[in-house]
């Protein structure tokens, strides 16, 4: 048997055995009872919003990835992974936790939106480490056992101006389109490259001047940029990429890819060399430690590629966190990027570079070829047929 094999189960026997419920200022009413969590003993309890309509989709993926992830990885002598669905509701984050530390949980995965691990982590301690699937506020002190994996475009972009940095670009230019995702990158890079560079970018904003889309090459020349970042999304940045040269390297989030390789990948023609970062999962799909993990039923967006990753690596990770010794140093190569424990208790990811219409550093393997079956010989008195077999 694995030692993280026996680590785990002995741990998690530990846990059930001195594990009293979650004490709490606030004492919410019983949760509803669960039907996947019915007998109670060791588990790690997923926590995911799969009864919300606006969530449910997301949700799932997500739990797709976690047992994708427990199919390769556990066996008997690991704790399984019980489903809590949950409503749209904050707090039924918190009855799910309960309900799950009553039932013998020695780890949690979840909850999944912000609002309800800000719930959680003003909950009160947590007997039982939970691994929220989203970012820490920042203006909290999380409890001690609450830990945070997220999908964060903050970060991403944090990220992008960093490489900005390393590739030698002094001058870039921030491209802002409208709306909500646009104004966060927008904050984040500016935020990071003053933090890089101890000055702010210059900021070209398209969404108050309707011509300024047509001025945007001699706009970009006369602020002397040596690199542009497009705050956009991929229909947004597919519209303004044409007015603004080539003459200057350009990047963009993940938010500008098609998920698809190659030149002739759609919305790659129109984008074709814009530079992004995204995970291994997406940029690498060849690599052996992504092909280990079995894909979604059915294909799915890039988006909903990067949540199925995301519970790949969730898992994962809630395992190691049963074993490790409390402040112990983790850093991991996961499938959504590498991952590191940061002092917060928040997982960074460091994400793989990539350009538009390129294609992976890892050739996919050659396809096996089934030889065909040997025809009967007439002596057998068999007669062929192309008919499948029952």
């Amino acid at each position: 048997m694995p030692s993280l094999h026996r680590l785990i189960l002995a741990t998690a026997a530990l846990l059930y055995l001195a594990t009293p419920a979650p004490a709490s200022a606030e004492e919410p009413a019983p949760a509803p009872p669960v039907a996947e969590a019915d007998a109670p003993g060791p588990h790690i309890a997923l926590i995911l919003p799969t009864d919300s309509k606006q969530l449910a989709a997301p949700a799932d993926i997500v739990r797709q990835g976690v047992m994708a992830a427990e199919a390769r990885l556990g066996d008997d002598n690991t704790p399984k992974v019980r489903l809590y669905p949950t409503g749209a509701g904050d707090e039924e984050g918190i009855l799910a936790y309960r309900q799950a530390a009553v039932r013998g949980a020695v780890g949690v995965i979840g909850p999944l939106t912000r609002g309800a691990i800000a719930k959680l982590a003003a909950f009160g301690k947590l007997d039982v480490p939970v691994l929220a699937l989203n970012t820490l506020d920042e203006t909290i002190t999380p409890p001690t056992n609450l830990f945070a994996l997220g999908l964060s475009i903050e970060a991403e972009t944090r990220q992008i101006a960093r490489n900005m940095q390393r590739d030698g670009r002094k001058m870039p230019v921030l491209i802002e389109t409208e709306g909500l995702l646009a104004k966060r990158m927008r904050e984040a890079f500016t935020a990071e490259w003053q933090l890089l560079t101890g000055k702010a970018p210059d900021v070209i904003a398209l969404g108050t001047d309707k011509d300024a889309v047509w001025k945007l090459k001699e706009t970009v020349a006369a602020l002397r940029a040596d690199a542009l970042f497009m705050a956009a999304d991929q229909k947004k940045a597919r519209l303004i990429r044409p007015y603004i040269g080539t003459e200057r390297p350009i990047y963009a989030t993940s938010q500008v890819w098609s998920g698809k390789f190659g030149k002739q990948a759609g919305a790659n023609v129109d984008l074709l060399g814009v530079k992004f970062v995204d995970m291994p999962w997406l940029l690498e799909p060849y690599q052996p430690d992504v092909l280990a993990y079995k894909q979604a039923d059915k294909p799915l967006g890039p988006d909903m590629q990067r949540l199925y990753a995301l519970g790949i690596d969730a898992y994962r990770l809630s395992l190691l966190l049963l074993v490790s010794a409390p402040g112990a140093a983790i850093e991991v190569q996961g499938v959504s990027g590498v991952l590191k424990l940061s002092a917060n208790r928040q997982f960074s990811r460091e994400l793989m570079s990539g350009e538009v219409g390129g294609q992976p550093r890892t050739p996919a393997p050659p396809k096996l070829e089934v030889p065909p079956e040997p025809a009967p010989s007439a002596e057998e008195g068999i007669t062929a047929t192309t008919q499948p077999a029952e």
